[in-house]
């Protein structure tokens, strides 16, 4: 080993008073310089001088935190990989100083709402959106976001739990001199921080460590402050409608939130999916009923029912004559494409180029594409989006694509089956086959009712839920944009 003696200086203290003396040459080419007045000495990252330079080092952090941050921004990465790139990246350079440099709440307050602003010029977060949806977990229907006054919390409570638990005597030192300190007492912050997230006492388990011991109070500390975060974003009247609504017993969770992980959309796609979803767009309702600036709160496209989010992504009778039809004939036509491949039929090789025709048919399979049944008696339910009709076995599938709003997905599933009914019973007598209906429903803001998988499964090909997710939240960003852009 060498020592680094380039790296090295020299402070003298005299009474607490740094005092200027010689520099220390150990040889003809070797000097060990003196720190002069204004000089620092980075130790670990943190510039020393007489002390700590903790405004230097708030504005050194700040600065360097601000810069990761709009650095990843410019970047062309997708949402989902934006917020982890943040959390990998910029996140650490602020923590890492957390119980050394004297931060105040407000300090940390501000460096959060610099990077909502920060996100909200970027068009990643809508101004109206929920701010603490921002900092859940991606699982739970969140961004995915993390939060330094959190973090900040949950360090704290894990570094007083390790000072508390500790028999080394240097560290009992440190512990006496933190529970001497006025401010920024590290056990006072603590406590007050433990009552805030509303922590229960924790004792540490049999041949546990200090180390993970710390760790699981810090994890436990975590897990309280987003389930405060989660309960204030519920409990808020428009913001809340929605993770009520996936709370309900006919909705897959899992599924309805996998999107924010999986898919990978744009990021001005997801932010603007993220608001519609928390009701916060400047639709005409909107502008009535909550801004109260005395506009009509009628539709600017039919004119007949009041503009919300919901009777623009699902309820509009002049919308629903175009851009509802190509939205639903997007998600259909994925449907086609992964049949046609399970059955070695040629097509495209990206499903968005696929161009399902009226019939496609190889020695196995029929399969027909938006075309009426003609049947002996009058019925009319006889379109459903898709029919299979074996060959070389008795049976026939009908399957039947929807994008509802998220509150009428239950009804849909039901309204599908019935129907097609009568078309079922009359397929069966005239073609002599066991007819099966399937319906594949995904709300237009992506919500997955339960059971959805046990339809897609029946369906022949690899169909991801997902995917189909995916085309049904573009579509309705699409038009989203166009109806808000309609002045």
């Amino acid at each position: 080993m060498e020592f680094g003696l380039d790296k090295c200086a020299k402070a003298t203290f005299k009474r607490g008073r740094l005092t200027k003396t010689t520099n220390i040459d150990l040889d003809t080419s070797t000097t060990i310089k003196e720190i002069d007045q204004e000089g620092t000495y980075k130790y670990l990252g943190v510039n020393e001088g007489d002390g700590i330079q903790h405004s230097a080092m708030k504005e050194k952090i700040r600065k360097e935190y601000l810069r990761r941050v709009r650095m990843v921004l410019k970047s062309e990465l997708n949402a989902a990989n934006r917020f982890e790139a943040i959390n990998t990246l910029a996140i650490p350079v602020v923590t890492y100083s957390f119980n050394i440099i004297n931060w105040k709440m407000s300090d940390i307050k501000k460096l959060d709402t610099k990077t909502r602003k920060i996100l909200t010029m970027e068009r990643m977060h809508h101004p109206k959106a929920d701010v603490n949806r921002l900092y859940l977990p991606r699982a739970e229907g969140g961004r995915g976001l993390i939060q330094l006054e959190l973090t900040f919390k949950t360090t704290t409570i894990g570094l007083d739990t390790y000072l508390r638990s500790t028999k080394d005597p240097l560290l009992q030192l440190v512990k006496h001199h933190e529970e001497g300190k006025k401010l920024y007492s590290i056990k006072k912050e603590a406590s007050k921080f433990t009552q805030e997230l509303n922590i229960p006492e924790t004792p540490p388990m049999e041949n546990e460590t200090i180390t993970k011991y710390a760790r699981r109070v810090k994890q436990k500390a975590k897990h309280h402050g987003q389930l405060q975060m989660r309960k204030t974003w519920e409990e808020k009247p428009m913001h809340g409608k929605y993770p009520k609504r996936t709370k309900d017993a006919d909705v897959d969770e899992v599924k309805t939130n996998k999107w924010l992980k999986s898919i990978g959309l744009k990021a001005e796609t997801e932010g603007l999916i993220i608001a519609a979803q928390d009701q916060s767009l400047a639709t005409r309702s909107y502008h009535h009923r909550i801004m109260k600036d005395g506009t009509d709160p009628q539709c600017r496209i039919c004119g007949k029912y009041e503009e919300t989010i919901d009777h623009i992504i699902s309820g509009c009778p002049e919308l629903a004559k175009t851009e509802y039809i190509h939205r639903h004939d997007k998600a259909a036509s994925y449907l086609h494409w992964e049949i046609c491949k399970e059955y070695k039929i040629k097509t495209t090789e990206k499903w968005y180029e696929h161009q399902p025709k009226t019939i496609t048919e190889n020695d196995e399979v029929t399969i027909l594409w938006g075309m009426p049944i003609q049947t002996d008696r009058e019925i009319k339910a006889n379109r459903p989006d898709i029919i299979i009709k074996y060959k070389t076995r008795k049976e026939c599938i009908l399957i039947d694509m929807a994008i509802p709003s998220e509150h009428n997905t239950s009804v849909k599933v039901t309204e599908k089956l019935s129907k097609y009914k009568d078309l079922e019973i009359e397929i069966n007598r005239m073609w002599g086959t066991k007819t099966t209906t399937i319906p594949v429903v995904i709300g237009a803001l992506g919500l997955v009712k339960k059971g959805l998988e046990k339809y897609t499964d029946k369906i022949p090909g690899n169909i991801n839920i997902q995917e189909v997710q995916k085309i049904a939240l573009l579509g309705t960003a699409h038009i989203i944009r166009r109806v808000l852009s309609i002045k």
